[in-house]
């Protein structure tokens, strides 16, 4: 009987990093929502009187939007230079950590990482995305609050149904935010894992299914099941297309590598 190659353990994203990050993000929402929820009730209040009478309070309430939307929108500038690559860094060293780990118990490696030019561009993209992604949290709740306000102006309507819209557009934003902060924990412990495993000259990996997820993609889950065997350098091929573990949106794969040489008996 052919005994079977010897493998890594997966390296998985680690979920205290991506929890922080998630906080980072809603600590930064809810610091908008209260402002935003504090000067539009207020100033919604004085002018729903004359709202079907005459123009002046719909222009009232944008002065008041775009002074909102440019605080705001500066806000989440400032904050996304800063959380993202503090975010990219920990999930970046994290993955090295058990990388290296892992080399150690299995394969008696011991080796030092070192920012190389490959690993670098890798932490250099992955910041540049996620600062994008801040930045578009706040772009698009302010966008959909300002909708929400002139409607609410637009067809007359009182102060608690423009409060339960506003309720309901900050459940939504949290629940994207948090979502992101899943997402591109796994996607940055994928792109640094596979410039890793690159650079020590190991090739070869087989493909892991998380088995979480309310809907996981089925070819995900015959890769898994398969353990479909990918170059790390090419990708795996799914569904027509070459793809690594944790690149597609909310995937939560991840792969073993293959030690060349060693055998488990």
């Amino acid at each position: 009987m052919a005994s079977k190659p010897k493998t890594l353990k997966p390296i998985r994203p680690n979920a205290g990093i991506g929890a922080s990050y998630e906080r980072d993000l809603i600590a930064l929402i809810d610091e908008m929502e209260r402002s935003l929820r504090y000067w539009l009730r207020s100033r919604y209040r004085k002018v729903e009187g004359r709202i079907t009478q005459d123009a002046s309070p719909a222009a009232e309430l944008q002065d008041l939007m775009d002074r909102l939307t440019a605080k705001w929108r500066l806000r989440f500038n400032e904050l996304a230079e800063y959380l993202a690559p503090q975010f990219v860094d920990k999930a970046a060293s994290s993955v090295d950590k058990a990388y290296r780990r892992e080399l150690d118990r299995s394969a008696g490696f011991a080796i030092k990482f070192r920012p190389t030019e490959g690993v670098t561009d890798a932490v250099h993209a992955c910041v540049n995305e996620n600062v994008l992604l801040i930045k578009s949290i706040g772009e698009q709740h302010l966008g959909e609050v300002n909708q929400m306000v002139m409607r609410a102006v637009a067809h007359g309507g009182d102060l608690g149904e423009l409060t339960k819209g506003l309720q309901e557009r900050f459940g939504i934003t949290r629940r994207r935010a948090a979502n992101i902060a899943r997402d591109q924990n796994a996607k940055v412990t994928s792109a640094i894992n596979k410039q890793r495993q690159i650079e020590t000259g190991l090739f070869e990996a087989e493909w892991v299914h998380s088995a979480g997820g309310k809907h996981p993609r089925v070819s995900h889950v015959e890769a898994g099941q398969k353990k479909l065997r990918f170059d790390v350098r090419e990708g795996a091929l799914i569904d027509g297309q070459r793809i690594w573990p944790g690149q597609l949106p909310n995937c939560r794969c991840s792969s073993r590598v293959i030690l060349p040489g060693f055998n488990d008996t």
